[in-house]
């Protein structure tokens, strides 16, 4: 399970979200339970927005955190697509990459093989722990980034989906 605290409009939610499946989820907000599926999901571009940097202290609390200069001048100046980082083999699109550093245990799938959300594609054991990784949408595996027993750094990609 998992604990979110976020701050919308001014009001203070707490969410706690459990994943019982690759699409299914159980969640609590304010007391309230509720059984959700996910229907869809898609990439968007990067956010514009950029966490801001007070010492303790210099900011009234209760206020908005100011954007830095950069931010500031980004969130004026409307953003141009992001481009895809592509692999020197080129046609591959949106990468799952390794959540931590750690060592690559086992993968599970192959150049062509179709996946489904969830499913497993590698076991990366990381401080002597094994963490099961899962495919972040469905879709068609267009690269293989890593081999079994290869160390990779948080970040780095571990398999390439095909465009759809």
């Amino acid at each position: 399970m998992r604990r979110y605290r976020m701050t919308v409009g001014g009001r203070d939610f707490e969410l706690d979200v459990q994943e019982l499946s690759a699409d299914r989820f159980e969640v609590s907000v304010g007391g309230e339970c509720y059984a959700v599926t996910l229907a869809g999901d898609e990439d968007l571009p990067d956010a514009l927005i950029e966490p801001g940097y007070a010492p303790a202290g210099s900011r009234p609390t209760g206020g908005p955190v100011p954007l830095s200069p950069a931010a500031a001048q980004r969130a004026a100046t409307p953003a141009a697509p992001a481009p895809r980082r592509r692999s020197a083999g080129g046609g591959a699109g949106l990468a799952l990459n390794a959540p931590m550093p750690g060592v690559i245990l086992e993968l599970h799938v192959k150049v062509g093989d179709v996946v489904e959300r969830g499913q497993q594609i590698a076991v990366l054991d990381a401080m002597k722990m094994h963490n099961f990784i899962g495919a972040p949408r469905a879709g068609t595996i267009a690269e293989v980034c890593v081999a079994a027993g290869q160390a990779v750094g948080h970040g780095e990609a571990i398999v390439r989906f095909a465009e759809a």
